[in-house]
């Protein structure tokens, strides 16, 4: 059995808010719940979990505390949490759990609700001196300006046509906020050089998961089997922990979008949607170069020169993504899953890319330290 061999077969989101009144037990819950719905399945047909355990009992952030809701009996197989439990990463370990014949029906996700979401790790190096997310990220877009003229106009472009997708999308969290210019995104207040604040994602609350079994079962399911062409990821070091050197991580991705590429024996002018990570607009221009749409510097001339519309020739995060549509912590990575997953059904809706057949899902994170990403396409 290979990746191909797998499918996905159900996918939900909840309600994405920027704050949302119940636990995230209930959210996460939800969400789990109903992407078995979509597929068609119950929770006694779960063998395998990917799902981030919250409390309250149990051990939090312990998946196996999913055993007592999960599965006929217990668990054949878990992942560890909870970077395992969500997006790319998570959907690439359980193909893999279920090919090696460790389970056969996987559950991934997840939720954040209530006050606990505010909660975070301290990093003893870099937290003192304000070295959050936004700030991480704009050192390297920063580098990538100076050494290359990338050009602001490129990034508010970027996070213009991005927001305005969010702003069609009844689900997003700032629907009807917008629409945006290019001039409206270069308006607004920097927030960390050279990020203005329409440049950068926002924060919010909600869940989101997907189920994955193999292809000869979900040929018997509700959906449309969606199956893994590729996956791959590259890891340069820790999140958060040292600074993000252009030198090392301007070009994290580029050798697992290759090899992933090699996987499906497909290249990046085969792809019809793009749902890429975008912490902010510029992540996205860097993602473009090491995806292979073009050469390393070339990002910003790139999205000068395409249409990242979704009628456009490089249909990008039709949902909104991180900008605007959600950002829900780990299960952000999820929402790149399920969007791709949408578009190959044909389900978007008035976000829908015409005769969308192969799709990326890409996850980053911490500055570029990690970058996850799989191909998907029908069955």
């Amino acid at each position: 059995m290979s990746l191909r061999d797998v499918a996905i077969v159900g996918v939900y989101a909840t309600e994405q808010a920027k704050r949302i009144d119940r636990t995230t037990f209930d959210v996460s819950w939800e969400a789990v719940s109903g992407a078995l719905e979509d597929a068609g399945l119950t929770p006694d047909d779960v063998d395998g979990a990917a799902v981030t355990w919250p409390g309250p009992g149990g051990l939090i952030g312990d998946v196996s505390s999913w055993g007592r809701f999960l599965g006929r009996g217990g668990l054949s197989w878990t992942a560890d949490g909870p970077t395992g439990t969500g997006g790319v990463k998570a959907v690439m370990t359980a193909a893999a759990a279920i090919s090696a014949g460790l389970c056969e029906t996987v559950v991934i996700g997840g939720g954040r609700a209530g006050v606990d979401a505010e909660r975070r790790v301290l990093h003893e190096f870099s937290d003192p001196w304000g070295a959050w997310g936004v700030v991480v990220y704009a050192l390297v877009a920063q580098r990538h300006m100076y050494e290359f003229g990338t050009k602001p106009e490129h990034l508010a472009k970027v996070a213009a046509t991005i927001r305005n997708h969010g702003h069609a999308n009844p689900e997003a969290v700032m629907s009807g906020r917008g629409p945006y210019t290019v001039d409206d995104v270069l308006g607004s207040p920097i927030v960390a050089t050279p990020f203005h604040l329409l440049d950068v994602s926002i924060f919010a609350q909600g869940g989101a998961a997907v189920v994955v079994t193999t292809l000869e079962r979900a040929r018997d399911l509700r959906q449309q089997p969606i199956v893994v062409l590729g996956a791959g990821y590259e890891i340069r070091q820790a999140n958060y922990v040292n600074p993000p050197i252009y030198a090392d991580v301007g070009q994290i991705g580029k050798k697992a979008a290759e090899r992933v590429f090699g996987q499906a024996g497909l290249g990046p002018e085969d792809v019809d949607v793009f749902c890429l990570y975008d912490p902010n607009s510029f992540e996205v221009i860097r993602q473009f170069e090491t995806l292979g749409l073009c050469k390393e510097g070339e990002g910003g001339p790139f999205v000068a020169d395409h249409d990242l519309g979704i009628d456009g020739d490089v249909p990008t995060n039709p949902d909104g993504g991180l900008l605007s549509y959600a950002w829900c912590h780990m299960q952000t990575q999820t929402m790149k899953v399920i969007e791709s997953v949408k578009q190959l059904r044909g389900q978007a809706g008035t976000r829908q890319v015409k005769d969308a057949s192969v799709a990326v899902a890409a996850n980053a994170g911490a500055g570029s330290h990690h970058w996850e990403m799989a191909l998907f396409g029908r069955a």
